[in-house]
């Protein structure tokens, strides 16, 4: 059983988790920095710890994050989303350290953060994928063979991206060979790697996610989809649940396809499968957010279930 839990984060995703856990009689400690003494976060939990000055790194050093959790007697942590949230070496080192990680495990983390890995798995276990290479580009030429095999419009996309950085759509030939060099050099400022691959773009596709929660037991269920269709430059801008974009079979169909890639690859905890549905109505796997989502709250809406709850009971 959980006794206290360290909330690796701040702003209104660690008031959320604050008041998850005060609701499951549950003790909780916030961190901040200077510029975040304070914050209502801070304010809201049962204890408060300072990691420094400045505004943004300390929320960053997994290190010292779990040494406080250790210190202070916390039993669990809670990553919330963005920061440390889908870096597995937070839960690598929780792990090592005898502090439950409120999410999957690291080695599902690093799997579904590598775009290449993730597809690779998607298809071993029969979920639709967007064509496209299976392994990272050697060269802008492999770039430009790959292209003329898929056929344009294709998509040049950081292997370890996400929140729609290291993205750009090619519609020619001239086009993939003045943006390769760019989406290299975004891949490796942005996340450390300057690792890229190649996909069909699917044109004005519908944009749809799907909430699952996993427990220990291989037990699986997802919680319906949210459209997310309406982005400006791959942010969403607005989330709708349920998507009134879909049809009850094609709801049935795309519940079954996240249910059955959480399994194939073990995940437990609440996460996300994100997929493309085309022009045709053919659904094609995106990718999988390994962590709660800022858009988990219109889920526990139209559901009535606390999804930070169900994250700290299967914890």
């Amino acid at each position: 059983m959980i006794k206290k839990i360290l909330v690796a984060n701040r702003g209104e995703i660690a008031v959320r988790i604050v008041r998850a856990c005060k609701e499951l009689g549950i003790k909780a400690a916030a961190i901040y920095t200077d510029a975040d003494r304070h914050a209502l976060h801070v304010k809201k939990a049962d204890q408060a710890f300072n990691i420094g000055s400045d505004p943004v790194l300390g929320y960053l050093n997994a290190h010292n994050i779990v040494n406080l959790a250790v210190a202070s007697g916390c039993d669990a942590l809670h990553p919330g989303y963005g920061f440390l949230s889908e870096n597995p070496l937070l839960a690598e080192i929780c792990a090592r350290r005898g502090v439950k990680f409120i999410g999957p495990s690291p080695e599902v983390i690093r799997q579904m953060g590598d775009k290449i890995e993730a597809r690779k798995a998607m298809i071993k276990a029969g979920i639709p994928v967007i064509p496209g290479s299976d392994h990272n580009l050697e060269s802008v030429e492999e770039a430009r063979e790959l292209a003329k095999q898929i056929g344009y419009p294709v998509m040049l996309k950081a292997t370890n991206g996400g929140g729609g950085r290291g993205i750009r759509r090619c519609d020619s030939e001239a086009e993939l060979l003045k943006n390769y060099e760019r989406v290299v050099s975004e891949a490796s400022k942005a996340f450390g790697k300057p690792e890229v691959f190649i996909e069909k773009c699917v044109v004005t596709p519908k944009h749809i996610e799907v909430q699952i929660i996993g427990d220990s037991h291989g037990d699986t269920v997802h919680l319906y989809e949210r459209d997310c269709s309406i982005q400006r430059r791959n942010q969403k801008l607005i989330e709708i649940a349920p998507s009134p974009q879909l049809t009850e079979a094609q709801r049935e169909y795309i519940g079954k396809l996240a249910v059955r890639a959480a399994k194939a690859v073990g995940y437990v905890n609440a996460g996300t499968v994100e997929f493309l549905l085309d022009r045709d109505n053919q659904f094609y796997f995106m990718e999988m957010n390994t962590r709660l989502q800022v858009e988990h709250t219109i889920t526990e809406q139209i559901t009535g279930i606390d999804i930070v709850q169900e994250q700290i009971r299967i914890a």
